[in-house]
Parts: C-alpha cells; structure tokens; sequence
C-alpha cells in the first residue's frame, strides 16, 4: 500500500508563536510543510500521522505540542511490529496518560508552564488497517469519493453542550490543561481503501473553513487543496496557527519531494 501526504504547519496571520506542531512518521514540523510517499512493505509496518495544538501561551504552549508529539513517536517507534489491534489501542492510551502526567508534573515544576495542554489528533496506520484518536478540537474527516465525513467529535462545550452561541475554544478534554483528561481512540470501520483521502487539522483550520468548503477543495489534486486550505485560512484572519496534513491511500503519484523550507523545518526537538 502506498500513502503520499502533504502537510503545512503555518504560523497564521496574527500569532507571534506558533503552538502547532505537526507529526508524520518520524518528522515533527513546526513553521514548515512536507511533501512525501511511504510505501508499506513489511507486514507490521506503521505509519502515524498527528496535529498538536498546544495551550498555555508562548512558550508553554509550544513545549506542550512538541513533548506530546515527541513522545508519541518515541513510544510507537520502539513498539514491537507485531502488536494487535487491542494492544495498539492499549498503547495509545498508555501514551496518553504518561503525556498528560507529565504536562501536569512540568506545570508543577515550573510556573510559567502551569496550566499548559495540547489537543491532538491523529492517525495510525497499518496496511488496511487504521486507528484514529484525540483529545480536543483537532479533526479528523475523510474524504471518500466526493463524501466528506467528519470522524471526530470536538471535546468542546460548543461541541458537547451544541450551543453554537458558546466560544468554539472553550474545551472540555485535552492533554494537559485540567485535572481529567481521556483520549478518545477507535479503529476506523472498514479501514482504508484506495482513493481515500484524509485530512487533519487544527482549529485554525475548521473556525474559519466551513466543512463544505473543505470538502470542495479537497476534490483538487493534494499539493493545491493542502495550498488553498491553507491560504483560505489565512484570507478569512489567520487569528491562530493554521496546521493541516492531507493523507492520500493509494491514490496518485506523488507530490513534489521535500521543498527548501521543508528541510529548513524538519525539527528535532531538545526537550
């Protein structure tokens, strides 16, 4: 199975900062974009992709985003090729919890960081197979043929309460932030097909692009739906950090190899 992503993790219009960051496989981005295939081979091979979008101001909100996302690379990196479908699931969640842990002891530790948290999403692949998770806002939708589906329900009052009169921001669940957290995981009905197109995002994206203007520019080819989503953001304010990552299976060539910036922006973080 084949899967080419394009994504972008663009500090908006407004922000000084940019508290987004931004997963796929082993790369973490951060005021960068990426253009790549991976081509799954050995039986238990795996593919994460995950947005981040840290809480807390500045700095903190920053390190959020980067550790959450660091340590799920970390911990799915060193898990053994052959887990099921349940262990999977199981580890996610032990990431979870440790992150969240974490995020509360750091903001313990040190006051400018008191209060941080991240939401994420993500998505695990593994051949036909795929998980998906989050805790927030953070989507996840899939485009199959011209239907776009939202696969993940915001943790938001908004949300929860569905009072569209309430603050869209105003969270009910992230990693970090409040004493209770939960990440919400399920294996995706049916798996992936060829021709399925994914798309992750961060809030900067959905406040400010309707779903069914989403899913009109979804239909274009990926490098230019990735590049008008998130020029639309912006046009429309680009008030926060502007992330999203287009995943297609199977679906087409390539697109263009890793650009200047993209190098430039590889992160590896030191946390």
């Amino acid at each position: 199975m084949i899967v080419d992503i394009d994504a972008r993790c663009d500090i908006g219009c407004v922000r000084q900062n940019n508290e987004d960051m931004v997963l796929v496989a082993d790369r973490l981005l951060r005021d960068a974009g990426i253009g790549e295939r991976f081509v799954f081979d050995p039986p238990g091979e795996r593919l994460v992709l995950a947005v981040a979008d840290g809480m807390g101001g500045a700095a903190a909100g920053e390190w959020a985003s980067e550790y959450a996302l660091t340590r799920l690379r970390e911990i799915l990196g060193k898990a053994p090729a052959d887990l099921d479908g349940d262990e999977l699931r199981e580890l996610i969640g032990i990431w979870a919890e440790l992150v969240h842990a974490e995020l509360l002891a750091e903001g313990g530790r040190n006051s400018e960081r008191l209060g941080m948290g991240t939401t994420v999403v993500g998505l695990l692949i593994r051949r036909t197979q795929a998980w998906r998770f989050h805790a927030g806002d953070s989507r996840l939708y899939r485009l199959r043929g011209a239907l776009l589906e939202r696969l993940t329900c915001d943790h938001s009052a908004r949300q929860t309460q569905g009072d569209a009169s309430l603050p869209a921001n105003l969270l009910t669940n992230s990693l970090g932030g409040g004493r209770e957290s939960w990440l919400e995981v399920a294996e995706i009905e049916g798996g992936v097909l060829a021709g399925d197109r994914f798309l992750l995002c961060s809030d900067g994206v959905h406040d400010l692009v309707a779903d069914d203007r989403l899913a009109a520019l979804l239909l274009a080819d990926r490098e230019t739906a990735l590049r008008s989503i998130i020029q639309l953001a912006r046009d429309a304010g680009g008030y926060d950090n502007i992330s999203a990552l287009i995943a297609d299976i199977g679906r087409s060539t390539p697109s263009s190899t890793v650009t200047a910036d993209t190098v430039d922006g590889f992160y590896d973080p030191v946390l």
